[in-house]
């Protein structure tokens, strides 16, 4: 049994495959599998993956058909035989001491969960860095609902994304048994959005002790054409069924009134989400007026309208209180003019 599976989702990413294997495999530490999971790529992808799995005896590749990249990760799982797992995205990749860090920390105090920092890359030049916005240390059942919690399940203070809680896949180590026995898998993207989000919420949920790093492990190469970059079909649908999912898990482990403030904001934020996501549209395929109209359905919504009266929205900066009340009385208008304005 390997300590550390690394699980790679590959989809149409022929051109950056190569530079993720070999930052896993050009590593000290040794006892490790790669498992390269190719969800149907319809470029070389498969067939670059097929050449690496020859020149390495660490690497597994699989083929399967394309269903997302939830679903590549859930396929991985099934096929992992490490202690933990990790999760590298095949278009990024990793510090050169990155396996033997989290072997060193989880050898020495076994957690559930592993949490690290990242740095974003964009045209090859390094970024900002991101790392958990609570302090490092290891933290018990009691600390994991007081101090992570709250930031996970919803944002510290609303329109602010200074404080990261970081609940990407890709920056975190669990223990394999500790998902299987609680059943965690993904989401489909295809159904919700921040399928990441809520595996992680879901884990932590459930999780008796997790260990925090601010070390920086993970590069993130952040690209035009990325998704993050993209607009996004279908979201709003989606956010809802996220935030109803968010809601089932909460009802499920008894604990949605300690945290109902925190849920509501969330839904909040989702919901603003999806208003940038409109209205960073403008200009492209969309006029001003389309756009309004499209921000005001949302701001219609029922759970919208529920969720902006019960969310936490007593602690927010100017430029928060402006964004909450325009939200509140429904003033498209004025949210799209007021985003352009910042954006330009």
């Amino acid at each position: 049994m390997p300590f550390i599976s690394v699980i790679v989702p590959v989809y149409n990413v022929e051109k950056y495959i190569t530079r993720c294997v070999e930052s896993l495999t050009g590593q000290s530490f040794q006892d490790y599998e790669i498992l390269l999971i190719d969800d149907g790529s319809t470029d070389k992808s498969g067939i670059l993956c097929d050449e690496i799995e020859k020149g390495y005896d660490k690497v597994k590749t699989y083929h399967k058909r394309n269903g997302g990249l939830a679903s590549a990760r859930n396929y991985g799982l099934k096929c992992a035989e490490g202690k933990y797992v990790v999760f590298v995205d095949s278009d990024d990749w990793v510090t050169d001491d990155f396996l033997e860090f989290i072997y060193n920390h989880l050898n020495a105090n076994p957690v559930d969960i592993l949490k690290y920092g990242f740095q974003r890359v964009s045209d090859n030049k390094l970024g900002e860095v991101i790392v958990p916005y609570y302090d490092e240390g290891i933290y018990k059942k009691a600390q994991i609902k007081s101090d992570i919690l709250p930031g996970a399940i919803g944002p510290i203070q609303l329109f602010n994304y200074d404080k990261n809680a970081l609940m990407s896949a890709c920056t975190c180590a669990y223990s394999t048994s500790f998902l299987k026995k609680n059943n965690i898998s993904f989401v489909s993207e295809r159904k919700i959005l921040n399928e990441d989000h809520l595996f992680n919420f879901h884990a932590l949920l459930c999780a008796d002790k997790v260990e925090v790093t601010h070390k920086i492990l993970y590069l993130y190469d952040f690209r035009e054409g990325s998704l993050s970059k993209c607009y996004i079909n279908q979201m709003v649908e989606r956010k809802i069924e996220l935030i109803k999912t968010y809601k089932n898990l909460l009802d499920k482990y008894k604990v949605f009134s300690e945290f109902e403030e925190e849920y509501y904001s969330q839904c909040v934020d989702s919901f603003y989400a999806c208003i940038t996501n409109e209205c960073g549209n403008w200009g492209k395929n969309r006029k001003f007026k389309e756009i309004s109209k499209k921000v005001y359905g949302i701001l219609k919504n029922p759970n919208c309208k529920m969720a902006l009266k019960k969310c936490k929205h007593n602690n927010l900066t100017l430029k928060g209180y402006i964004i909450y009340y325009l939200m509140k009385f429904k003033m498209s208008k004025s949210i799209v003019w007021l985003y352009i304005k910042m954006k330009g």
